[in-house]
């Protein structure tokens, strides 16, 4: 029977729940419409540029609950509901690019791509002559390398809009330098038994070298079971030593418990500098924070590919909504200062966490839209690419099968990560 302590402590759970679930669901829906605009967008101007006819840019799905027409005849909708958004292109039956039963096909070099027939074999169905100022228009009749540029326009934006959230961050605030400097050894942890000590400096983990303390972080969270090898400076020597990261559990940034590789190494609070940039130095230094993303994701993909990473660290909606709307609480979270803030501090620092956690999705939403998976992006990349070496597109047959192994894919990975997220909402993986 629990107790009156304890039946007070779920009811302030409870409500905190129940008041900050409002708040992820808006601020996860800004997150993705700013997101999805960005990619869109991406298609379309690229598509523009080249002498594509765009007939639809929708933010949202299903019934449009406003509309209006540009000056080139493009039809801008937002849809009811916003989880997404397309560009379709003249020629398009649908979102997904797939040729509408006007585009006709033609023996002569004139014929559009197969893109994604939706029933494998019937392309000579589709079906209608179009006018020689339509054919020029249309997407599915434009040369490879055109429809190449479209589609990849749309996650490049993404990286671009990254880029430029993090140049307008740092430009702003700078950036805060960790020393990768140890500051603390937790007892009987992997580093503590490989014979770390608080002052040491790592130089490199096996021959690469470290200049912060996030990537000495992120070597333990991606070298769970393996030997690391380091170089470290100990007053004024350099001295190797080996460590075999644990998976452990641990908190993120927003307090949520997670598991993760861990060495048992705590940061030195005074081995921190403030760097403040010029227009260029920050666009570089942007620029490697998203090098440094995609990096981590490859690395992170190829180990859980090879059975060394928990499937159960991979998220979906709900988890991304969670950190959505901690993202905007988190200024309001007063046992992160030393002294109480004013309100427009607290509303700065939930809105640099807020922006900071588009950057980061935007690219993840970027990397997943160029992986070679029919349906997505990178799919139609790789048709393109084989239409290019080939000098002719992918047959409908084959390219329908592509599509339907897409989809079967997707939906599963949708059905993991919505488990995953529900399981670590409610718990139950613990």
């Amino acid at each position: 029977m629990k107790s009156g302590m304890e039946s007070m402590t779920i009811a302030g759970v409870a409500v905190e729940q129940f008041v900050i679930l409002p708040i992820s669901v808006v601020a996860f829906l800004i997150l993705l419409a700013i997101i999805v605009f960005f990619h869109e967008y991406g298609h379309f101007s690229v598509a523009r540029l080249l002498g594509v006819r765009v007939d639809v840019f929708s933010l949202g799905f299903g019934k449009t609950i406003a509309r209006w027409v540009d000056r080139k005849g493009t039809e801008w909708r937002i849809s009811l509901i916003p989880l997404g958004g397309y560009v379709k292109f003249f020629g398009d039956a649908n979102a997904a690019s797939q040729p509408d039963s006007k585009v006709k096909r033609e023996p002569a070099s004139g014929k559009p791509a197969t893109t994604q027939f939706p029933r494998p074999g019937h392309e000579e169905e589709v079906a209608q002559a179009l006018s020689p100022e339509e054919r020029k228009v249309c997407f599915h009749f434009k040369p490879v390398w055109v429809r190449t540029a479209v589609v990849a326009a749309g996650p490049v934006a993404n990286l671009i809009l990254a880029i430029g959230i993090f140049w307008v961050l740092l430009m702003g605030f700078g950036e805060l330098i960790r020393e990768p400097r140890v500051g603390s050894v937790v007892e009987g942890s992997a580093a503590a038994e490989a014979g770390f000590e608080a002052g040491d400096k790592i130089l490199t983990i096996n021959g690469r070298e470290i200049r912060r303390f996030e990537e000495l972080a992120l070597a333990a969270r991606l070298g769970t079971g393996e030997r690391l090898v380091f170089t470290v400076e100990r007053a004024g020597e350099t001295v190797v030593l080996e460590a075999t990261p644990r998976r452990e559990e641990t908190e993120d940034a927003f307090g949520n418990k997670i598991m993760t590789g861990r060495l048992g190494i705590g940061e030195d609070p005074k081995a921190r500098t403030l760097v403040r940039y010029g227009p260029l130095g920050a666009l570089r230094a942007a620029t490697g924070e998203v090098g440094g993303i995609l990096s981590a994701t490859v690395r992170f993909l190829g180990r859980l590919i090879l059975g060394k990473e928990d499937t159960r660290q991979l998220g979906g909606p709900i988890k991304m909504a969670q950190y959505a709307g901690q993202s905007v609480m988190s200024g309001f979270d007063e046992s992160g200062y030393e002294e109480a803030p004013d309100f427009l501090t607290k509303l700065k620092v939930s809105l640099v966490a807020f922006i900071n956690l588009a950057a980061v999705v935007s690219v993840s939403i970027g990397f997943l839209n160029l992986l070679p998976v029919p349906v997505l992006d990178g799919g139609h990349l790789m048709y393109y690419a084989y239409e290019a070496v080939a000098g002719r597109p992918l047959g409908a047959r084959a390219q329908g099968f592509g599509f339907r192994v897409g989809i079967v894919l997707l939906a599963s990975l949708m059905l993991l990560v919505t488990w995953n997220d529900i399981a670590s909402l409610f718990s139950f993986n613990n």
